[in-house]
């Protein structure tokens, strides 16, 4: 070899050693990238598959449903005007013949709360 192949050859193993050190830092990086990037799938994985199963639950009550909203609608419209009615009765006891409320029930004991009554 000559003079010139062998100085070519001194000056190129500094530029070689420098990328082979900046390759490996960089596998490094990919390295640690790959491993946090496997650990947030996991995360993920676990997360869908609570959902899906938070999804298979709800089925039942959502979408299997024994009644429909029209008559859920009727159940709830029968329900408030039964409520109006008796509302209704309540305030105007004395129009419907009936005694006051309080009338007819035995004076409280004393000493006693209504709940502690005796008969």
């Amino acid at each position: 070899p000559n003079k010139r192949d062998r100085r070519a050859g001194e000056m190129e193993r500094p530029r070689r050693s420098k990328e082979s050190d900046m390759k490996s830092q960089e596998r490094k990086r990919v390295v640690e990238k790959q491993g946090s990037l496997e650990a947030s799938r996991k995360s993920v994985a676990g997360e869908l598959e609570a959902t899906e199963q938070y999804m298979k639950d709800l089925a039942p009550a959502c979408f299997d449903g024994s009644s429909t909203y029209g008559e859920r609608k009727v159940a709830r419209d029968k329900e408030i005007e039964a409520l109006k009615e008796a509302q209704d009765l309540l305030q105007n006891h004395e129009k419907a013949g009936m005694p006051p409320p309080a009338e007819g029930l035995p004076p409280p004991a004393e000493g006693l709360s209504f709940l502690q009554r005796r008969r």
